[in-house]
């Protein structure tokens, strides 16, 4: 293989110059998770940390990846401070939390080929990408899998499957956290091998957390954690007989009952590799099994991914085939678009009414007049409240279909997100992709909404200027939704806070009630329903309905033009704050 970027030649101290602490809790309450830890490993050895639960394992590998910042102490990975590693070199090291993130709608060849488009730098060629999957593909034993769908997997293959990808950018560092979780044991032997495989021959440096013990004798080194302290670090057999147990859930008892007592080590040399590790190529396992060793090709050792600019296509591609594959989500939008402008339609069966004029001459017959000045008030009244209610009918219905288009669309892929952030996404590039979607869907529900609307009610006025004015705060509304996606911690919380938005549409835009001055002036810029609503008024503007709306209300209508430069803004504003947003994910993922 032709390309190779960075080759990791150094040695590989985990923690390094000062003990580690890490404090948690609250501020009134604060509590040490980890005391004053401190070793050191050594290049492509295969590394398991134990404990019982609580002890402080995975706030451990948290903050050897850089998840979590330490209180005190420095965490070194090849020469380089994690920070400054993840920052310049994202792909360097990969970090798998318990569950797996993937979208379940893509095939796990479509994951795996999304996966090494975002991640390999745009001068490794076509070919050898092609290749290097297929390396993957063989080294992570999927070949029969590729067509599935990711959510078909038991919960084996999601694990294999989930260190395929990481395997993807060719990390030098691998930190696993309960990735044999809830396996059966022939499972978790397996990945147990394929892991010991990946240290010694792939030369990564693989740090694994974990409860099974059925098989840490395929470990180079444990370390041992007790009440967030380091308890032992060296070979399987050293760790029991240190403790003078048969095995090692004698260890734990000891410690759960408290018959030994934890001392603080400090820091250790590293075990020796000669005397934990076995040569061998295709082994058998202790159920009966060959594990194949797949050599070839060499790694990548890329490091760096590609630029938010070549990553956009790809996410934009991937973006298309999530959208048209969830059929579910299809179909509402669809009975959206359908359905709502039926509704306004409904409350407009009959069109606008109409107004007669008013003769301003003078009557002889003033008890004639006085009819005429009645009845004239009582059909403009009438008129106002129909048209300006079905004006802002439209405008909340839309401003509830751009809640629906943006509320769910990042917060539902949380953890799919952190995952590709912390290997180099850029925000920007993923942000755009759906704003390019939602800009696609708005466009469609403001032409139906405007056309359907103004050929079934007959409503006056251009219908290019009705649906500009639509287009822009169903956009508007949309774009504010993402950024609450972006900003929520789930779906669920960003969908209720969406709800909570447009429910307040309609009472802080003035038009339904009169609003205090200040609280007029408070809350009218950021309400878009208000916006929407004199725009689309405006387009009134020559007409007999306009008049009558404007000496009916006590609301002041905005002009068409400011209408639309404010709906924009709030696009750009929204935009910039999902951007901002998810790049804050960046840097907490």
């Amino acid at each position: 293989m032709d390309e190779v970027y960075l080759r990791w030649d150094a040695g590989f101290q985990v923690l390094d110059s000062h003990r580690v602490s890490v404090i948690g809790g609250t501020r009134k309450s604060p509590r040490k998770l980890l005391t004053n830890i401190s070793f050191a490993l050594s290049k492509g050895e295969f590394v398991a940390i134990v404990g019982a639960s609580g002890c402080g394992k995975t706030t451990l590998i948290r903050t050897l990846v850089g998840v979590q910042t330490p209180t005190s102490g420095d965490i070194v990975l090849s020469g380089y401070s994690v920070k400054m590693l993840n920052e310049n070199f994202p792909l360097a090291a990969a970090y798998l939390p318990q569950h797996g993130a993937f979208h379940p709608l893509l095939s796990v060849r479509e994951n795996l080929e999304h996966a090494a488009a975002l991640r390999l730098a745009r001068n490794v060629s076509a070919r050898v990408k092609r290749d290097w999957i297929e390396h993957i593909v063989e080294l992570s034993g999927l070949r029969q899998l590729l067509a599935q769908p990711y959510r078909t997997l038991s919960g084996g293959q999601m694990r294999r499957m989930a260190l395929a990808e990481a395997l993807v950018g060719d990390p030098a560092f691998l930190f696993l956290d309960e990735l044999t979780s809830g396996l059966d044991v022939y499972s978790d032997q397996e990945i147990m091998l394929w892991l010991r495989n990946l240290a010694h021959h792939q030369e990564k440096t693989v740090v694994l957390v974990t409860h099974s013990t059925y098989h840490l004798h395929y470990c180079d080194s444990i370390i041992f954690l007790h009440q967030g302290r380091l308890v032992h670090h060296g070979s399987y057999e050293s760790l029991l007989e240190k403790h003078g147990a048969s095995a090692i859930a004698e260890v734990f008892s000891f410690y759960q009952t408290g018959q030994a007592q934890v001392a603080d080590e400090g820091a250790t040399v590293p075990p020796s590799r000669e005397s934990s590790q076995k040569e061998f190529g295709n082994e058998e396992n202790e159920l009966g099994k060959t594990v194949d060793v797949v050599l070839e090709p060499q790694p990548l050792k890329t490091a760096r991914p590609p630029s938010g600019l070549w990553q956009f296509p790809i996410l934009l591609c991937r973006q298309a085939k999530l959208f048209w594959r969830d059929r579910g989500q299809l179909g509402l939008h669809l009975a959206l678009i359908i359905t709502f402008p039926c509704l306004v339609a409904v409350f407009a069966i009959h069109g606008l009414p109409q107004v007669r004029n008013l003769t301003l001459s003078l009557e002889p017959n003033i008890l004639r007049t006085m009819q005429e000045q009645l009845l004239y008030l009582k059909e403009s009244f009438h008129a106002a409240s129909v048209i300006s209610g079905l004006a802002m009918f439209q405008v909340v219905l839309l401003t509830l279909i751009g809640a629906n288009n943006g509320a769910r669309e990042i917060a539902k892929e949380d953890e799919i997100l952190k995952k590709e952030l912390r290997a180099g996404l850029s925000p920007t590039a993923y942000i755009s992709t759906k704003f390019l979607q939602i800009v696609g869907l708005c466009f469609i529900q403001a032409f139906w909404m405007a056309w359907f609307v103004k050929i079934m009610c007959g409503f006056p006025g251009q219908l290019i200027e009705q649906f500009a004015i639509l287009f822009t705060a169903v956009l508007a509304m949309s774009t504010t939704c993402l950024a609450i996606s972006a900003a929520a911690p789930s779906a669920e919380r960003a969908s209720l806070l969406a709800i909570y938005l447009v429910g307040f549409q309609l009472p802080l835009s003035g038009a339904a009630l009169a609003l205090p001055d200040w609280l007029s002036s408070v809350c009218r810029p950021f309400i878009v329903s208000y916006w929407g609503w004199s725009g689309y008024l405006q387009t009134f503007h020559a007409t007999r309905h306009y008049d009558i709306v404007k000496q009916s209300t006590h609301t002041s209508i905005a002009d068409y033009r400011v209408s639309l430069i404010v709906l924009s803004l709030h696009v750009m504003l929204a935009f910039g704050l999902a951007i901002f947003f998810v790049g804050r994910k960046r840097k907490l993922a």
